[in-house]
């Protein structure tokens, strides 16, 4: 909080006090300079991707990763690309022209981040201001709402129905003068499944800009958005190199808009922002079809397995999925989610518990694995229902 001077409102001479008593918090002095809106932030907590890194003996069954290593033609770009990293890299031009044929729109309604994380952050930062109103569907990615209260905007959040079906005239009534954002999230995280061209239509026509994070498109057989940009130039689409290409690690990410829109992002985004090595692989991987084919059918495969056998477990509920993970309802096994994540991880499995994304209950998320990983979850997890106690035995729900 800036102070000011009690007789002529100027700024009182502020000095860093760098106390024990301060130390926490970052002192007293920071608080007068920086953001105000960002001491009630929180940043996004890396510590159970370190913990995997660290336990290289544990399966990664809690990122929503691929499973799969990239195969030997994106790694032959990677490394031919190292080559020549003494250069800065140039805009990827050609990524940029293989992702517009890819996604069905011209170039220039592309625009390439480091990762999508990044295409959502520019797209923040493009439109909220102080004030400012962003509605967002909830249960969904919690990256959009953090985003938001980071650059000073509230976050209007509109729950599903108790079904899990998204809330359409709930969301068309939460929109005012103050909203500058709308954010969906299709395939749906957590949720698993994806909106219908009805239900985004109607969003679209309140005519207020609105992201579609489709960053789970490719793990199944869904429907894309972009098409839908010729039509709605307040449509911005979010895609990904990290699922089901399965490049997490070299952080590759797009948006699809109206190319007036891409060109006020492009002001927006820093320069460089993805590297030669990520440009090089990620083309690699989208110009070879089979690629993104074989990891498609086998998420795809792997997933319809899980839930088919999750679904016989008794007060289970397995919700259906279009993406690489599974959400899974154990509320009513009578066991806390964290439960079921502490004996998966005794057993060398890291899942995850579902809790930052605006649920009510206990819920716990699986990533589809390698065949022996997903095997192994499944003989755990039964084995942890089994032992649960309460309504376990009621299978009415599924």
């Amino acid at each position: 909080m800036t102070r000011t001077d009690a007789t002529d409102g100027t700024r009182a001479s502020v000095q860093p006090d760098r106390g024990a008593s301060d130390a926490a918090s970052g002192g007293q002095w920071l608080r007068a300079f920086a953001r105000p809106e960002l001491w009630a932030a929180a940043g996004y907590d890396a510590s159970h991707h370190d913990f995997a890194w660290q336990h290289r003996e544990l399966a990664r069954l809690m990122s929503n990763e691929c499973p799969l290593p990239p195969d030997d033609v994106v790694i032959e770009a990677a490394m031919s690309a190292m080559r020549e990293a003494n250069f800065y890299p140039n805009s990827a031009w050609e990524l940029r022209d293989a992702l517009a044929a890819f996604a069905g729109v011209e170039p220039a309604s592309v625009i390439l981040g480091n990762g999508s994380t990044e295409i959502l952050d520019v797209v923040t930062r493009t439109f909220i201001t102080p004030g400012d109103e962003a509605v967002i569907p909830v249960p969904t990615y919690a990256f959009f709402e953090t985003q938001v209260r980071l650059n000073g905007g509230n976050a209007i959040l509109v729950p599903t129905t108790a079904d899990l079906a998204f809330d359409i005239p709930a969301i068309r009534r939460a929109v005012t003068s103050r909203t500058k954002l709308v954010f969906l999230c299709s395939p749906n995280n957590p949720i698993g499944r994806s909106w219908t061209e009805e239900e985004v239509v109607a969003v679209l026509e309140t005519g207020i800009p609105t992201v579609i994070d489709q960053a789970y498109l490719e793990c199944g057989y869904g429907r894309s958005f972009a098409p839908l940009i010729a039509r709605y130039p307040n449509l911005i689409v979010t895609r990904t190199m990290s699922k089901a290409f399965g490049l997490a690690a070299v952080r590759v990410g797009y948006g699809l808009a109206d190319p007036a829109v891409v060109e006020l992002l492009l002001r927006v985004r820093i320069p460089f922002s993805v590297s030669l090595i990520g440009a090089r692989a990620s083309l690699a991987a989208v110009r070879d079809p089979r690629v993104l084919e074989t990891r498609r059918r086998y998420i795809s495969e792997e997933r319809d397995r899980l839930f088919a056998a999750l679904s016989d477990l008794p007060g289970v509920v397995p919700w259906p999925s279009e993406t690489n993970f599974i959400t899974i309802d154990v509320t009513r096994t009578g066991r806390p989610s964290s439960d079921y994540v502490a004996e998966a991880k005794a057993e060398h499995l890291l899942l995850r518990r579902v809790a930052a994304h605006r649920l009510e209950g206990q819920y716990v998320r699986v990533t589809i694995g390698l065949h022996d990983e997903n095997d192994r979850f499944l003989e755990v997890f039964t084995r942890s229902v089994h032992g649960a106690t309460g309504s376990a035995t009621d299978t009415t729900a599924h």
